[in-house]
């Protein structure tokens, strides 16, 4: 018999109501989990989305976050678009780095939807132990996903609300609050330390590799690449090359398949390449993880596109002539808006440049290259690929890092990149973006990478504190 878990209603009430409010909570009409396919469906939570049904998501953990694109310097708004970003609008207050993005009424759906994907996750882990049915492997199964599910959220989290991990720094630096149970009442949300939340990552997903499955039956599912996956992420944002190497190489060997762009027909308009809607038919995609973003199309900056060469296809999967009367060519960012899904999660061309970035830091060319060219040879169009060679770390290193932009562009890296950068290497980079004439900047050094969190939460938990702003 299918049945309909509610918890996740519960869950968005956690971080967006007060804390008299949410002590009163009755869970009513929810059907409690007791047996093994109430906690699949929970972890799943699977709907019917899209055009005939084209699109299978999962509501509660796959839509995640999407705050970070319209701050990094992929993107810009150029005046034709100031009817679709107008001032006060969250995504223009994103883009102009303001103290306050959102209002004191309103909720940041990223701190919700992360929020809330942990407080399931929390339920399935005191729980799964204790149902009234199947075996111990299906028990371990489901709490090793409950954790790669939380360890992905708290990642997001504290890379949002945090200062980039710096291992001088990290013990002190606020990260974000730790909830490790499901309780609502008597709640206190003080903020770990960006090191704090680094070591419950790392926790839950070295215990979570062990009891999944090497690749998931669902995209949406957790699996051991997509751990390993995740892995090889964390490790590169410590900077613990040697460790997001050993991921990579340990996710590659699970799933490595990379897409021919030449073979992707055009879209409906001439010059757009049509990828699939559907994530489960996707063979990049490892983990499926998705923005929640609202808007459907944004314009990629000039330095963006002055990166792509006439012959890479990513020109026209990435980026794509005008749509809607919007000027200039080669300026609208449209995968967002062809696909019914903005991919965020661990993928095989992110392990290919991650890993290539990491064989570049530790000064193996070779393999760096390789990696590198392995990828490019699938993005340029047909018999037009050259092969990057060199001998130079710097050149190779700067190779690595494009490649990574490019391939990257609008699935939830380039801000925390940059993040990372300025704290490990040299020169240290600053985003300048204009808005209807103005000018602003975000320094290398500016305590403003934090994003703010919501005056809402702080109001209703002062003991979070608000992140300090330049």
């Amino acid at each position: 018999m299918k049945h309909t878990i509610y918890i996740l209603c519960l869950a968005l009430l956690v971080f967006s109501c007060d804390r008299e409010e949410y002590l009163d909570i009755q869970p009513k009409g929810q059907v409690i989990p007791t047996k093994i396919n109430d906690y699949r469906l929970l972890l799943d939570q699977t709907d019917v989305f899209g055009v005939d049904g084209l699109q299978v998501i999962s509501p509660g953990f796959v839509n995640t976050a999407a705050n970070t694109e319209l701050a990094s310097d992929d993107v810009m708004i150029t005046d034709n678009l100031l009817s679709f970003y107008p001032e006060g609008d969250v995504g223009t207050n994103t883009f102009t780095w303001n103290d306050n993005i959102y209002t004191p009424a309103q909720e940041d759906p990223d701190w919700s939807a992360l929020y809330g994907q942990i407080y399931v996750t929390n339920i399935v882990l005191e729980e799964i132990l204790n149902t009234t049915d199947g075996t111990l492997d299906e028990q371990m199964a489901l709490k090793a996903e409950a954790l790669a599910h939380r360890a992905f959220a708290y990642f997001y989290l504290v890379n949002l609300y945090g200062k980039h991990y710096n291992p001088t720094t990290a013990d002190t630096d606020l990260g974000v609050p730790l909830r490790l149970t499901s309780q609502l009442t008597g709640l206190q949300f003080p903020r770990a330390t960006v090191k704090e939340v680094y070591e419950l990552i790392l926790n839950d997903l070295n215990e979570a590799v062990l009891y999944l499955p090497d690749t998931p039956e669902l995209v949406h599912r957790p699996s051991k690449a997509g751990v390993y996956s995740l892995l090889a992420r964390v490790y590169l944002y410590m900077g613990d090359y040697e460790n997001a190497l050993n991921a990579s190489n340990d996710a590659l060997a699970l799933s490595n398949t990379v897409v021919d762009f030449n073979t992707y027909p055009d879209w409906f308009f001439p010059g757009i390449a049509r990828q699939s809607d559907k994530p489960q038919e996707d063979p990049e995609i490892i983990w499926h993880k998705a923005s929640n973003a609202t808007y459907s199309f944004t314009i990629a900056s000039d330095d963006y596109l002055s990166l792509l060469e006439d012959n890479d296809q990513r020109r026209r999967t990435f980026a794509g002539p005008e749509l809607y009367g919007l000027t200039g060519p080669e300026k609208i960012y449209a995968v967002g808006f062809i696909r019914n899904f903005k991919p965020i999660g661990p993928s095989t061309p992110e392990m290919y440049v991650t890993r290539a970035e990491c064989y570049a830091r530790l000064n193996n060319l070779d393999a760096a290259l390789a990696d590198l060219n392995t990828l490019r040879e699938k993005r340029m169009d047909t018999g037009k690929f050259t092969p990057l060679s060199s001998t130079d770390q710097a050149e190779v290193l700067a190779w690595a890092k494009r490649e990574r932009r490019l391939e990257l562009i609008m699935k939830g890296h380039r801000f925390f990149d940059l993040k990372r950068y300025n704290v490990f290497d040299t020169p240290t980079i600053d985003i300048t973006h204009t808005y209807n004439g103005t000018t602003y900047t975000l320094p290398a050094n500016s305590n403003n990478w934090a994003l703010p969190i919501a005056q809402k939460y702080i109001s209703q938990n002062p003991e979070i504190g608000e992140n300090i702003r330049d």
